[in-house]
C-alpha cells in the first residue's frame, strides 16, 4: 500500500528476483552476482544492477515507470526477452565489454531506448505501431539489430553512434529513420517494408555490408 518503494542495494540472491510495488512504487535492486527477473510488476521506475554476473528474464517484466538495467562485471549481458514484457518508460541499457551484449523484447508494447552505452551487440524488438525510438544517444560498440515484428511498427532512432553493422526489419508498412551521428553508418541486411531514411556525419559516410529492401522510398 502507500506506493511503497523497495530498495535492496546489497542483495546475495542465486535465484530468482520477484518485485511488486504499490501504485506508483518504484524498485532498486542490486545483486553481488547475476540478476534473473522472475515476473514482476513495477508501477514506478526500476533500477536493478549486476554486479558480477548477467541480467536475464524468466518471466514478463511489467514496468510503468522508466527502467534502468547495468552490468557492472566486463562482458556480462542483458537478455531481457520474454515477449510479454511491457517497459512502458525509457529503458537505460548499460554493458561493459566486447562481448557485454544487450537485448530487449518490449513484446506488444513500444520500447524507448534512453541514453545507454552497450559494450557488445543492441539487439532490440517491439510488436507495437510506435515501434522502437530512442529519446538519448545510444552507443553499441558491436552491432545493431532493431525489428518490429508487428502492427506495421517503425524504427525511428536519431541519436545513435554505432561502431558495427546495422540491421534493420520492419513489420508490414513500417518506416525507419537512422542517424549515426558522426559514425559511418554501415547495413547489414534488413527488409523495410515503408521508407528508408540514413545519414551519417562520417567521411566515410553511409555503406551497405548485404542486401537491403526497401517496400517504399530511400533517402539517404
Amino acid at each position: 500500500a502507500n506506493n511503497g518503494v523497495i530498495n535492496l542495494s546489497t542483495l546475495a540472491v542465486d535465484g530468482t528476483v520477484a518485485l511488486a510495488t504499490h501504485g506508483n512504487g518504484a524498485a532498486t535492486v542490486v545483486n553481488d552476482a547475476g540478476m534473473n527477473f522472475a515476473a514482476s510488476t513495477v508501477g514506478g521506475a526500476l533500477s536493478a544492477t549486476a554486479t558480477t554476473g548477467n541480467i536475464a528474464d524468466s518471466g514478463a517484466l511489467t514496468i510503468t515507470g522508466t527502467s534502468s538495467f547495468a552490468t557492472s562485471a566486463r562482458d556480462a549481458t542483458i537478455a531481457l526477452n520474454d515477449t510479454s514484457n511491457a517497459f512502458a518508460g525509457a529503458v537505460t541499457l548499460s554493458t561493459a565489454g566486447s562481448s557485454g551484449n544487450a537485448l530487449i523484447d518490449n513484446g506488444t508494447t513500444a520500447l524507448n531506448i534512453a541514453a545507454s552505452s552497450v559494450g557488445g551487440n543492441l539487439t532490440l524488438t517491439s510488436g507495437h505501431a510506435s515501434g522502437i525510438i530512442d529519446s538519448g544517444t545510444v552507443t553499441v560498440g558491436g552491432n545493431l539489430v532493431a525489428t518490429t515484428d508487428d502492427n506495421s511498427g517503425v524504427i525511428d532512432m536519431g541519436t545513435l553512434a554505432v561502431a558495427g553493422t546495422v540491421a534493420l526489419t520492419t513489420h508490414g508498412t513500417g518506416n525507419a529513420t537512422i542517424d549515426n551521428g558522426t559514425a559511418n553508418l554501415d547495413l547489414a541486411a534488413s527488409s523495410v517494408g515503408g521508407n528508408l531514411t540514413l545519414t551519417s556525419g562520417a567521411a566515410a559516410g553511409i555503406t551497405d555490408s548485404a542486401t537491403v529492401t526497401v517496400g517504399g522510398n530511400l533517402v539517404a
